[in-house]
């Protein structure tokens, strides 16, 4: 009997390196080792196949082995006809900076209330025979139309202006109704940040810085400038608390997802609800504070 003798060579380990500029986002590091990673398994599956075919084929059978994948892969995307429906940066940037634009509403409305109690205008609309929720509901049905005027105008900028800086046009053919039941939305909780800040501050000096940062840190949080997605997980969490970010999704929801009404229900419903919350603070603050 011949005896078989099994030689074992050891190879020496192989390094890749990898060069990353510090300003990398660690998304696009995650992708780049992913590829290498399944280029280096596919490399190292054949390598033992080739030598399985080595030890096990005779000298007049020879066995092949199929190294490609069992598992293939094929992404789907929305069509519309014969073209594939893709997302685009205006759909990012138009509903951004369309919330951002509305909730800054927050500023002057804060200002006004502040001035018609300096100037003593607040003291005048108290005789009247009306509730505090009266006076609110009318500067909330002002400001309101204000907020879709601004979105009105961002919508033109996204179909006509845009284009011609060589962006994608914004597509809004079929979702107009839809597109301002959100923005109707998202305007009440604006409009009701600005009436508690209006209610609560005694000077403009208050109002005004504290508005815009606070709506400036609201933008920050709710993935108005950067997408929730690229953030730390921390502040993934926290974005969830921002009603900009409640926006934006019910915005998402009919630009890339198309959904109808019923899809973008529980953004808007948690929109009124902020608005509700805030405009009630108001009122019972008012309430303490003119109390005899």
């Amino acid at each position: 009997e011949k005896e078989n003798t099994t030689t074992t060579t050891k190879i020496a380990q192989k390094e890749v390196r990898l060069y990353f500029d510090p300003a990398t986002q660690f998304a696009f590091r995650s992708a780049v080792k992913n590829g290498i990673d399944k280029m280096i398994s596919q490399i190292e599956s054949r390598t033992i196949y080739k030598v399985f075919q080595e030890q096990l084929s005779g000298d007049d059978t020879k066995i092949a082995f199929d190294t490609e994948g069992l598992i293939a892969y094929k992404e789907i995307v929305p069509t519309q006809g014969d073209k594939e429906i893709l997302p685009n940066s205006t759909q990012h940037n138009v509903p951004a900076w369309t919330l951002f634009a509305i909730f800054f509403i927050i500023v002057p409305l804060s200002i006004n209330m502040v001035k018609e109690k300096n100037q003593g205008t607040f003291v005048r609309l108290r005789t009247n025979p009306v509730s505090y929720a009266t006076v609110l509901g009318g500067k909330t049905l002002v400001y309101l139309c204000v907020c879709l005027i601004q979105f009105a105008l961002m919508l033109l900028v996204g179909v006509y202006l845009l284009p011609t800086l060589g962006l994608p046009q914004l597509e809004v053919s079929g979702r107009l109704p839809i597109l301002f039941v959100v923005a109707l939305f998202a305007g009440l909780a604006a409009v009701g940040l600005g009436l508690l800040l209006g209610t609560i501050a005694k000077t403009p000096e208050q109002s005004a810085p504290f508005g815009a940062t606070f709506v400036v840190i609201l933008a920050a949080m709710g993935g108005v400038w950067v997408p929730v997605f690229l953030m730390p997980r921390f502040m993934q969490h926290l974005s969830n608390l921002s009603p900009m970010n409640w926006g934006l999704n019910a915005f998402y929801d009919v630009f890339l997802r198309n959904v109808g009404f019923g899809g973008v229900l529980p953004e808007i419903l948690l929109l009124l609800l902020f608005f509700v919350i805030t405009t009630g603070i108001s009122i019972i603050y008012n309430e303490r504070q003119n109390a005899v």
